[in-house]
């Protein structure tokens, strides 16, 4: 017998980089932090995922085994970049690094253990859509047929369980803080929770919140587990740290608890995701969890001029609850931000197109300019102008205002009234109603077609009693609306139509069908009235909408040279982690922006102030702040609008030239 000597692959440490040369002091100091809980907190554009990528470099190049390093992030593609980065500065094979979401990460560990949860390895991961059609098949079982209608669709219930087990919160006090149009419903929506989650066992499934709920309990619930996974990450890495829920700040904590070997990298300041579920108080008590930690500020920002970063500390400087610091900038001076006092919506939309073709003449790429907002309606108007004048944009936060599929269902009440045989919009409003699929609506359009005026025959009782009873129940609210809104329409206006639908038993379908986004879709519509109040009926105001739709804007006559630039509309939720050269950040007005339901307590006035931080901090060169200050109402009057208090608040001295803004008067010629 003879005995085969396996050499160590263990790294071995090398010679110190010239780290000099690639990072600054503040970053070098975090790279070559020593071991045990870090706090990183890292300004705006200050290059933190250029440092985060080189502290993992500079571990591996110690001497630890990169098999033994976890980096959590927020995108998998963030986790790929930084690890292709992290193989081209070491000579060891980077690949073995855990990183990745927390998700990704919780599926590989849970397939190791699944069996101790009672799921086989080979589990199958639902997606939200599979995951919602089960929902509904457990809302059948486990609710009497006489009280599903009140329930919400599965995709809402989906939700709504999501926020319970990401936020950590009990059913009961989620519905009351966040969901109260479903009060009463908390016991039934547990025991239809509590079969969802047998369901998923039973036929060896998962869903998302799934890989993070079973982590959690391998770690809480079994010792062995839990003992083998400390042991085996010698090092832990996250990254955006402040947008981290409750029940993620539990297993990073947990993870770690044996070695403390933690580094956390993010920023209070752009704390902006408490509506998703994201805990604040992460980030801001980590000293509190970890009293030894060190810790590390990132205040040199690459990104914008000085005068951009005196606006930005000066605003951000109002929180109480925060980590002070001072950004300071690497670019050189440029010009002051300019805040402009517009007469109403209109002027705003014509300043900003009219601005953009400017930029445009100068040689900006229409790339390089964002409109960034607080809510999606704060775009309409300016969507439509863009459009009148040519100009290409791109809707990063979702799909055009007018293509939102709330929108579109009220204007299919609307599409239909005015040309009674439009099918498509028949067949659209139909499935609002309970127990209408296809099949369904198309049944009842037959019926009415074959009428000699079908707009009456389907409200008529004719029809009614045509169809079956569970059907004419939910029927007969279709039926009573379009009574209504036949009787009126020769005579009423376009916005008091949308009124009537919003007002009716659409209201219903859109809190069972958004549940979880219903009051800021239930805010859209009501701006769909205001918009539709500049209409006297409804032929004008269905045909600038139609316009509006069909109309791509691809062609701009100014600047613009390569055919694919767009201007990009966004909101400031989605822009975080963007920049750009130009933005725009609209409607800055008290009530907007902070919105109204957001300022009741300190904890939602802070994290407004944080999301103004961030639409400032996206700017480069130029950055525009709108306040709009006459706004009116749909009977005609015009109600004077107050400065956002984030510009209030940075106008506290008398003398202008100390204001971090430089004010615009506009004039019309």
């Amino acid at each position: 017998m003879k005995k085969y000597t396996l050499k160590s692959q263990k790294p071995q440490p090398t010679k110190d980089w010239a780290l000099s040369d690639q990072l600054n002091e503040e970053q070098l100091a975090v790279v070559t932090a020593s071991s045990g809980p870090n706090l990183v907190i890292a300004g705006a554009g200050s290059g933190k995922t250029h440092t985060l990528t080189y502290r993992v470099a500079w571990l591996i190049h110690k001497g630890v085994d990169p098999s033994k390093i976890l980096l959590l992030t927020f995108t998998n593609k963030a986790a790929r970049n930084m690890t292709d980065r992290v193989a081209g500065l070491v000579s060891h094979d980077a690949k073995r690094i855990w990183s990745g979401t927390y998700h990704s990460i919780g599926n590989r560990i849970l397939r190791r253990y699944a069996a101790k949860i009672g799921l086989p390895s080979n589990f199958n991961i639902i997606d939200s859509e599979d995951a919602a059609s089960l929902m509904d098949l457990c809302v059948a079982e486990a609710v009497d047929d006489i009280y599903v209608k009140r329930i919400p669709r599965g995709s809402v219930l989906v939700k709504i369980l999501s926020l319970c087990i990401n936020t950590q919160t009990p059913v009961p006090d989620l519905i009351s803080h966040k969901f109260e149009h479903f009060k009463g419903m908390a016991d039934t929506f547990r025991s239809i929770f509590a079969l969802f989650q047998t369901r998923k066992l039973e036929m060896g499934l998962v869903d998302y919140d799934d890989l993070l709920l079973h982590w959690k309990r391998l770690l809480t619930d079994f010792v062995d587990v839990r003992e083998a996974l400390q042991s085996e990450f010698e090092h832990i890495l996250v990254d955006e740290y402040q947008d981290t829920n409750l029940i993620q700040g539990e297993i990073i904590d947990l993870m770690s608890a044996k070695h403390r070997n933690l580094m956390v990298v993010g920023d209070d300041s752009q704390a902006i995701y408490g509506f998703r579920g994201a805990e604040y108080r992460n980030i801001l008590e980590f000293g509190l969890r970890y009293p030894e930690c060190r810790h590390f500020r990132l205040e040199l920002n690459y990104r914008s001029t000085p005068q951009i970063l005196e606006l930005a500390n000066r605003s951000i400087a109002f929180n109480q609850n925060q980590y002070p610091k001072t950004l300071r900038a690497h670019r050189p001076s440029g010009e002051k931000p300019a805040k402009l006092r517009v007469r109403d919506v209109y002027q705003q939309a014509d300043f900003v197109a009219q601005r953009i073709l400017e930029l445009a003449d100068e040689g900006i790429s229409l790339d390089e300019i964002a409109v960034l907002y607080r809510a999606h309606h704060h775009a309409m108007e300016l969507q439509v102008e863009l459009t009148r004048r040519g100009i290409p944009y791109v809707v990063r936060s979702g799909i055009r205002f007018f293509e939102q599929a709330h929108i579109k269902d009220v204007l299919a009440y609307l599409r239909l009234l005015h040309n009674p045989k439009d099918e498509l919009s028949f067949i659209r409003l139909a499935k609002h109603f309970q127990g209408v699929g296809n099949k369904r609506a198309d049944q009842i359009w037959k019926l009415a077609l074959n009428k000699p005026d079908p707009l009456r025959a389907i409200a008529s009782d004719e029809l009614l009693h045509a169809l079956p009873t569970r059907v004419r129940r939910s029927w007969a609210h279709a039926a009573a609306l379009f009574k209504e809104l036949i009787g009126s329409r020769l005579t009423a206006t376009p916005d008091s139509l949308v009124e009537k639908v919003i007002k009716g038993p659409y209201d219903d379908y859109l809190q069972k069908s958004f549940g979880d986004d219903y009051k800021s879709r239930a805010q859209d519509l009501e701006q769909l009235v205001n918009f539709a109040a500049q209409f006297e009926d409804i032929d004008r105001f269905l045909g600038e909408i139609t316009l509006l739709s069909s109309m791509s804007g691809q062609d701009i006559l100014v600047g613009g040279e390569v055919p694919d630039e767009k201007v990009t509309l966004t909101s400031i939720h989605q822009a975080k982690g963007l920049e750009w050269h130009a933005c725009f950040v609209l409607w800055l007005s008290d009530g907007h922006f902070p919105s109204t339901n957001s300022v009741d307590t300190l904890e939602g006035e802070e994290e407004e102030r944080r999301l103004f931080y961030v639409a400032a901090t996206r700017a480069k060169e130029e950055l525009y702040l709108s306040h709009v200050f006459t706004h009116r109402t749909r009977d005609n009057r015009a109600v004077v609008l107050r400065e956002s208090i984030f510009l209030e608040e940075l106008a506290d001295s008398p003398d202008e030239s100390q204001h971090p803004f430089e004010t615009w008067i506009l004039e019309e010629v």
